[in-house]
Formats: structure tokens, C-alpha cells, sequence
């Protein structure tokens, strides 16, 4: 069977997940077509390799060679804007109606391909898979009725957590055409190694996009609560990743007077980011919701750390909760309460035992509902109905 993808730049490094599924199906003898909203000068992993050097040999852009036309595109007024990007859509319907079924990464990219459906230019069935800013955003804004074509002519929307499942739904998505499908990790590859910190300094880190989402502000502030009020206590924070915010945290720290406490270390190859969490003893993401609306799903990072044995602490934030429970596979505070994350940091530094519990616990929630294979498996059971049925019909 063939599927094809329908998404955003390709590759990008803070979507890993799109080509871990895109590779789980090759593994199990899919063909898989790429139309993507412009090819990236991807840094992060050697192209020429397993799976990228398939991919990328069947990847198109969306408007082929009027890609270049995109940033003139780009400035024109919105309903004009729409028309012209839907015309050039076009350009892309033949490969995309010789698959079996079109997978839709975030719910803007399903929208696109439910518009060419609804003129019926797509024949292929609409699998929609939405992430977060896809559904944050537009429901600050008031605007999910952005998806009411999605919703008519889209055959099943997957989100990632189940609080996205009831947003769709209460915005008028049919309940049947809503399902939940988890992003998960490949567990082959983290082996579980819990490490006590008792007698040595406590090992931070978050790996993240410096956005306001990731709430990396609150986990400097909190920590400048921990080392006044417990200054006793020795930690240290890694903070790998870059982004928009990134001079500003910088310049926190130092105003905070936790610098000497603090590494910024940039975005680095995913190697070197199991290499640190290998060094580290906790893992820190405290997300909250942006001011445009943003959230995230459940964060692969956080799966990865509760799998690797590192004790994590975040934030009851949007499908977090349903991966970590407060005091049983991990501690969560309110968004954006500094005082509630400070204890829970400073329980975690006096604590070691208590959190190996909870550390073994983790993994097996992580192993229970967040294993990549079994929900490869799902995915392709799912990608293999909707195609037969179209091939039958």
C-alpha cells in the first residue's frame, strides 16, 4: 500500500516523530510519498542514510517548481492568499490521488488537503494527525471552525492526547471521525538506569525549544526559590536546545544570580543528547500555555527522560497528566506556580529514594502506552483500513 504525507518543511528537528512513523511504516512494507511546504537544509542526521535517504528520494514540495513564488505568496491578503496557495495545491493532486490514503500532519496541512477534497481533485481518504499549536491556537483565537471542512471530508482526525480528542469533538468534529493516537519512543534504544544523586550534586536538565511554551522561566525561577530557601543543596542545570528566548532565560539566570548553576549548552545532535541525560538525575519541563494559544501534545522529550530512569517534573499542562501522575510516575505543578514547582524540585533533591519508585514506575507507563513499535503497529492497522476500503470502492 502506498501512503502519502502531507507536511510542513521536511525534515525539521522538532519533528522527529513525523519520520520515526513514516519509517515504522516502510519497516512494514508500505511505500511512502512526501509533499512538504518546502524541503529543509537538514543538519541534524546524514541524509544519505536509512530512513532519510528514502524519504527524501520521494519527497516533493507542494508547488514543485512555483516553490519559489512562496514568499511572494506569502504577503498577499488572506483570501487572496488562500486562493492562489489552493490553485497551486493543485499542482500536487496527481501524486498525492496515486496513494492509498493521505496522512495529514498538524490540522492545518489536513485542512489544505480537505479543501482539494471538497472540490474533488483528492480522491485518497484524509487521516489527520493533530499536535498542539493546531489546536491551541485557533481555539485562543476562536477559530476552529478553520477545520469545519476537515470535519465533513476528512475520514478520521488522531490527536495525540485526549484533552485535543474533546476540543475537536465540542468544536463540532463528529465523535466518530475522533480518536486518540499517542506519539510514542522507541524503547529498543533507552535502556532504563536510574542513578542515585544522594552524596553528589543533583543533575537538571530540560532539552527544548527556548519557546514560551517549554516554561523554561518558571524552572529558573523556581530553582532561584530552591537555592534561597535551601542553600545547602547542590544542583546543577543543563539546558540544551535554542530558540527565540534563549538570551532572555540567559540574562533570568544571571538576574536570578543562579548563572554559576546554569549551562546553556544549544541545539545538539541527538546522540550527544542521550549522552546528558545519561549524566543527569531529573529532567525538567514545566510547560505552560503561550500567549497565541500554543501547548504542546505530550512532549517526546518527557517520554524519553521517564524511560531513560531520569525522574521527571513538569506541569499540568494540556496531555501531560495522562503521561505523568503527580507523586506516582513523576511531579507536576499548575502552570506557571513558581512555588509549587520549587517544592516539587526540592523534594526531588532530598529524595533520592522516594524517586526511584517513582522513576521505575515511569518506565512502565512509558513501556505501556508510549512504545513506538506497538504504536507503529496500531498505525499501520489503521492507515490499512482506510486504504482497503478504498480500494474496494
Amino acid at each position: 500500500m502506498r501512503v502519502g504525507f502531507i507536511v510542513g518543511q521536511f525534515p525539521s528537528l522538532s519533528e522527529t516523530f513525523v519520520v520515526g512513523q513514516m519509517a515504522g511504516l516502510l519497516r512494514r512494507g508500505f511505500t511512502v510519498d512526501v509533499v512538504c511546504n518546502g524541503i529543509s537544509d537538514y543538519n541534524f542526521a546524514d541524509r544519505n542514510q536509512e530512513p532519510l535517504a528514502t524519504l527524501l528520494a520521494r519527497t516533493r514540495d507542494w508547488w514543485g517548481a512555483a516553490a519559489r513564488t512562496r514568499p511572494t505568496v506569502g504577503r498577499l491578503p488572506a483570501r487572496l492568499r488562500d486562493k492562489v496557495s489552493t490553485a497551486l495545491d493543485l499542482s500536487s493532486v496527481a501524486r498525492l490521488n496515486e496513494c492509498d490514503v493521505v496522512v495529514a500532519h498538524f490540522g492545518h496541512n489536513g485542512a489544505r488537503a480537505a479543501r482539494l477534497k471538497k472540490w474533488k481533485r483528492l480522491k485518497p481518504p484524509i487521516v489527520t494527525i493533530f499536535h498542539g499549536y493546531d489546536v491551541g491556537v485557533p481555539l485562543r483565537e476562536r477559530g476552529l471552525s478553520r477545520y469545519n471542512d476537515l470535519f465533513e471530508h476528512g475520514t478520521l482526525n488522531l490527536t495525540v492526547n485526549d484533552y485535543f480528542r474533546r476540543v475537536l469533538v465540542d468544536a463540532g468534529a463528529p465523535q466518530a471521525k475522533v480518536a486518540v493516537h499517542h506519539m510514542g519512543i522507541d524503547l529498543r534504544n533507552i535502556s532504563y538506569g536510574w542513578r542515585s544523586w544522594r552524596g553528589v550534586p543533583l543533575q537538571l536538565i530540560s532539552v527544548c525549544r527556548l519557546a514560551e511554551k517549554k516554561g523554561v522561566e518558571y524552572a529558573l525561577r523556581a530553582l532561584a526559590r530552591v537555592r534561597a530557601d535551601a542553600p545547602e543543596l547542590d544542583w546543577h542545570y543543563t539546558i540544551i536546545g535554542d530558540g527565540p528566548l534563549r538570551q532572555k532565560l540567559e540574562a533570568l539566570a544571571s538576574e536570578l544570580d543562579i548563572a554559576g548553576r546554569v549551562s546553556f549548552l544549544g541545539s545538539l545532535a541527538h546522540k550527544d543528547v542521550k549522552q546528558w541525560l545519561r549524566r543527569s538525575h531529573a529532567f525538567v519541563l514545566p510547560s505552560v500555555t503561550a500567549k497565541n494559544g500554543d501547548v504542546e501534545g505530550i512532549p517526546v522529550a518527557l517520554m524519553e527522560a521517564m524511560a531513560a530512569g531520569l525522574t521527571v517534573v513538569s506541569s499540568n499542562h494540556s496531555g501531560i497528566p495522562e503521561l505523568v501522575e503527580d507523586q506516582e510516575t513523576g511531579f507536576l505543578a499548575d502552570e506557571k506556580d513558581v512555588g509549587t514547582l520549587a517544592h516539587r524540585l526540592r523534594f526531588v533533591a532530598e529524595h533520592p529514594e522516594q524517586c526511584e519508585r517513582i522513576a521505575l514506575q515511569a518506565r512502565k507507563k512509558v513501556e505501556a502506552e508510549f512504545d513506538m513499535e506497538a504504536l507503529d503497529n496500531d498505525f499501520a492497522e489503521i492507515v490499512s483500513r482506510f486504504a482497503g476500503a478504498r480500494q474496494v470502492a
